[in-house]
């Protein structure tokens, strides 16, 4: 009773304010503006503040009341990171961990401040006890110097030496483990800043990694063990070393996450894992392994979620690289049919748009072609943005292949024509090679006039290019739904068997 009287106390002393939580029980009818706008926001009834403001303002956002209650909204939003439900299964053991100690470290210090360090020194040693053991390094100095501070203030000798050795301990290991992430992120900014960024420091990264190991072996560390990880998970990435890091994921997967999410116990990314397994998979076109890998991990991710509708798009890319088409067939219908995919950015939608007709033109179905308009998708220019070139490239492609399949040689023509000129405009060689093999490809068809033999012939060099260069491995930008080698055998054995060119070539030379 007397720690309940004390908390009493001190509510009651400073007071409680108002605060505000938006409803989020629909059933129960409140109609006030904010949470009329969160309800909306809820159900993506409304994706910009102009048919926010207009639904519910009947106005503009520029009008103060849509901005008053957007900025009610807001706070209210803000209220509700305090009472976040970790609890849940969809969180890891150490989100939970570090959330709740947050939380109990903000009350030992309120506690202290207003006069109750006889409740916050009963707190303390556990909060200190979760922080060391999950490694939340920063609350567990501060816990710790609040503990050893109380204790210096009661004249408590003993257990005031027994926490400051702990806390010299603790800083010691804070400095190591900082010095690491440093060192780690300096890397990091430059690999994400440029092509040209990377290669300048990338022959220093092993080195990075050795040193890290090293001090996580020194303090038995399992946070500066998985920094290490991710590192050479990245290094291994920009080196094309995938099959080493099939195995790296997969260590990490057995020594951590090889249980349910709610136990795992170290501030490791799953899916990050899972999507870096799938993309080596991918690059190294290992497609048995990859789909029973895939299939293994998929209820790992929430259905619906933006991870899963990442997952989707690695496992069909993987399928379509496999030539799988049933299977990819299969699950675009999956991610099609999903209740949040009207919800995906734009730019998302219309890489599964171009996905569709690449389905179409090699494993062709009604329920494919229902609700697509293919016709508008193969007459209407490429529209991605510049940063996202090779989709471009790939829609060109899907063009040109239904129009090699049709024999429409005029079209055909105009369409070499076009993606030639994207190609001078656009495309950079260093960042786009393979792209700009394939397009001098679809030159050659045009130049020796649909002639297979000399097609062939001619095109061989490029085919065997094509093949010895890798795909990239950016995935936000892959621009082979199928390899371009295997685009090219399409190609060239339409144009050996469609009577079309047969037909051209004969009045071609007749006329010649």
């Amino acid at each position: 009773m007397k720690e309940i009287r004390q908390l009493v106390r001190i509510i009651r002393k400073k007071g409680q304010r108002s605060i505000q939580l938006v409803n989020q029980n629909f059933r129960k009818h409140e109609t006030s503006k904010d949470n009329l706008l969160y309800e909306g926001i809820t159900n993506n009834k409304f994706l910009s503040d102009e048919s926010a403001a207009r639904e519910v303002f009947n106005t503009d956002p520029g009008n103060r009341n849509y901005r008053n209650a957007k900025g009610k909204l807001k706070n209210k939003l803000f209220n509700h990171l305090y009472f976040l439900d970790y609890d849940k299964e969809s969180y890891t053991a150490y989100q939970k961990a570090e959330y709740d100690a947050l939380h109990a470290l903000h009350q030992c210090n309120i506690l202290i401040k207003e006069g109750a360090s006889n409740i916050a020194i009963r707190m303390l040693p556990q909060l200190i006890k979760t922080a060391k053991t999950f490694e939340l390094t920063l609350i567990a100095i501060e816990a710790l110097t609040l503990l050893r501070d109380q204790y210096a203030k009661a004249g408590k000798l003993t257990p005031f030496k027994e926490v400051d050795d702990e806390l010299r301990k603790y800083r010691k290991f804070h400095e190591v483990r900082q010095k690491c992430e440093d060192v780690y992120f300096e890397n990091m900014v430059q690999i994400n800043k440029s092509i040209s960024a990377q290669n300048r420091i990338v022959h220093r990264i092993p080195k990075v990694i050795e040193m890290i190991r090293a001090e996580a072996k020194k303090f038995n560390s399992q946070s500066l063990t998985i920094l290490a990880a991710k590192l050479e998970i990245t290094y291994n990435d920009i080196r094309w070393n995938f099959k080493e890091n099939i195995k790296l994921c997969t260590e990490l997967e057995k020594k951590y996450l090889n249980r349910n999410n709610h136990e795992i116990e170290v501030d490791l990314n799953q899916n990050a894992i899972i999507f870096s397994k799938l993309q080596a998979y991918l690059n190294l076109k290992e497609v048995k392994a990859g789909k029973a890998y895939a299939s293994q991990k998929i209820d790992a991710v929430r259905s619906g979620s933006k991870n899963w509708f990442r997952f989707s798009e690695y496992y069909f890319l993987l399928l379509m690289k496999g030539e799988k088409y049933d299977e990819a067939s299969n699950l675009f219908r999956i991610v099609r049919t999903n209740k949040n995919y009207n919800s995906l950015p734009e730019s998302e939608k219309n890489r599964w748009h171009i996905y569709r007709a690449y389905l179409i033109f090699f494993n062709d179905s009604k329920i494919l072609r229902w609700g697509f308009n293919l016709e508008e998708f193969l007459g209407a220019p490429p529209c991605h943005e510049k940063e996202f070139n090779g989709y471009n490239i790939a829609t060109l492609a899907i063009q040109f292949l239904f129009l090699i399949k049709e024999g429409n040689i005029s079209a055909i023509n105009n369409c070499v024509q076009e993606i030639v000129k994207y190609k001078s405009a656009h495309l950079d060689k260093r960042h786009n090679y393979r792209g700009s093999i394939f397009i001098r490809l679809l030159e050659i068809v045009i130049d020796k006039e649909f002639d297979y033999e000399q097609i062939k012939e001619k095109g061989e060099t490029y085919h065997k290019k094509l093949i010895k260069t890798p795909i990239p491995s950016d995935l936000s930008q892959d621009t082979e739904i199928l390899p371009y080698e295997v685009l090219w055998d399409h190609i060239l054995n339409i144009i050996k068997t469609n009577k079309a060119y047969i037909h051209f070539r004969f009045y071609n030379l007749n006329t010649a």
